[in-house]
């Protein structure tokens, strides 16, 4: 099995539009950016011909307009933050690579049944829907769900500033940023076709990133659901506090809220009521139990 290690990349000169355009700087170019699926993309055939033409002039200001950069058509040997981005693109017979943490502070059981650490696709970018999906690259969960990195990072319902601030608090690198925030607002269909472009380009990030990552959405989910709570909770009799809850109930009804939540009250009422109560309330229900397979709620209550 071959694994995908960075490139260093180096040019002597300029290259573009007026730039010195020394032939294997451009060949060197040319490659990085047929690698990154950009004739997928745009359905063009851009070749390795070492000759700086209109084509690969238009690939330049394209990937300068993609990553915010003033569209001149020139690239210098200075411009690090270009040439990172193409480094660390995946092939298509990429393997993961990276190793780290895949335990979290909280919400284990949340994190878990949000994706796996292992591809199980032929190709990445191509995992069947009904399977977990490899976490640590874009991908879309099927259905209405929007454009996904790391262990259930959604941004179909993130603001552009929002993708940006939260990737560069994970410490991801700010070309991830700037063009995993295109994918703000986009879901089903939308969603799948920027995976299907971008995801080489974005390429993996790593196993700290992913949890940094999850820590900032796992704590505002958290959050809500406590909120939700302590509204609700007025209209139940004698209910406790959310702090004196049971905390692997806890646990169990922050992850539903995480995947999505339909009867909120029966689901608090079931919370006071213990652990029996709790499992009893996902048993009868279709819809939480359609996924029980894979967030394996039932078992950690146990």
């Amino acid at each position: 099995m071959s694994y995908h290690l960075p490139r260093v990349i180096r040019l002597t000169g300029s290259v573009g539009a007026f730039g010195t355009n020394n032939p294997d700087d451009v060949k060197t170019l040319q490659k990085m950016i047929i690698n990154a699926g950009y004739n997928q993309i745009h359905g063009n055939f851009l070749r390795i011909t070492g000759h700086c033409g209109p084509e690969t002039n238009s690939a330049i200001i394209w990937y300068q307009r993609l990553l915010n950069m003033t569209p001149s058509g020139l690239l210098h040997p200075q411009a690090i933050w270009f040439f990172n981005m193409f480094s660390k693109s995946i092939s298509p017979h990429w393997r993961p690579r990276d190793i780290g943490p895949l335990h979290v502070r909280e919400g284990q059981i949340t994190f878990d049944a949000e994706g796996l650490d292992y591809l199980s696709a032929v190709e990445p970018f191509r995992q069947p829907q009904h399977m977990r999906q490899f976490s640590r690259i874009l991908h879309w969960t099927g259905g209405a769900s929007g454009v996904t990195i790391g262990r259930g990072y959604d941004m179909k319902n993130r603001s552009h500033g929002q993708i940006i601030y939260e990737f560069r608090s994970a410490g991801i690198e700010e070309y991830k940023a700037v063009i995993c925030s295109k994918a703000s607002g986009l879901q089903g269909g939308n969603a799948f076709q920027f995976v299907k472009s971008y995801g080489q380009l974005v390429g993996e990030i790593s196993h700290l990133q992913q949890v940094r990552l999850f820590e900032i959405v796992y704590r505002a989910k958290r959050n809500e659901t406590i909120n939700v709570y302590k509204r609700l909770s007025r209209h139940i009799a004698n209910a406790p506090e959310w702090s004196a809850l049971d905390p692997k109930v806890k646990d169990v009804v922050v992850d539903i809220f995480y995947q999505g939540v339909h009867n909120t009250m029966e689901l608090f009422k079931a919370a006071i009521n213990g652990t029996k109560a709790l499992m009893k309330l996902i048993e009868s229900d279709a819809s939480y139990m359609l996924f029980e397979n894979n967030r394996q709620r039932l078992k950690y209550l146990r």
